[in-house]
This record gives C-alpha cells, sequence and structure tokens, in this order.
C-alpha cells in the first residue's frame, strides 16, 4: 500500500458558509470509474476515485457524515460520496469521491 499522494480534505462552516481546511495528509489514490458526456454543447467529465487513509479518529466524523466535507487533491474538488472504515477495525478508512469538471 502506497500512500504518498498529498490531499487536503475540507469542512464546510455552516455559521459562514465557507470551506475550512480540516485534515491535510497522505492517501493511497485510486480512480474507480470515470465517464465523458456532452450537454448543451459542454463537454462535462465525471471521475470517482477512491482515497484510503490511514485511521485517525478525526476522520471518523467523515463515516456519519460525508455531506460536509469534501476532498482537495491536485487542485481539484472532490466531493465525498461514502466513508468505509472496514468492519470498524480503525487501520484505514477509504473516502470515496467524485470530481465533475467542465
Amino acid at each position: 500500500m502506497a500512500i504518498n499522494k498529498h490531499i487536503k480534505i475540507q469542512k464546510l462552516n455552516t455559521e459562514t458558509e465557507e470551506w475550512q481546511d480540516y485534515y491535510s495528509g497522505f492517501a493511497e489514490v485510486n480512480k474507480a470509474s470515470g465517464k465523458e458526456y456532452f450537454n448543451a454543447r459542454t463537454n462535462i467529465t465525471e471521475n470517482t476515485f477512491n482515497f484510503k487513509l490511514r485511521y485517525i479518529k478525526k476522520l471518523s466524523n467523515i463515516v456519519f457524515d460525508t455531506t460536509g466535507y469534501r476532498i482537495i487533491y491536485r487542485n481539484n474538488v472532490f466531493n465525498i460520496i461514502n466513508a468505509d472504515d472496514k468492519q470498524e477495525r480503525h487501520i484505514n478508512i477509504t473516502l470515496v469521491a467524485n470530481c465533475v469538471t467542465i
């Protein structure tokens, strides 16, 4: 397992409606799927990635509420759609996230 890609996780501050840095660290990054389509003469690309991180207690909050968090990776914004602490063993957390570019 090569956890060597730098990522940043941001949390939405509901009072100010601004994204704030929550966690910065390293992950194993794998592309899970991708698709491309055209809409009103616009080329839209949607990619789904898996981000595997070492477990820390701070990340366990994301398992229960993915909507208030996002990932920044290579200057792209990824919306977290699922988080998995496999069998609640607290070793790794896998975040599944989408990136839509127009």
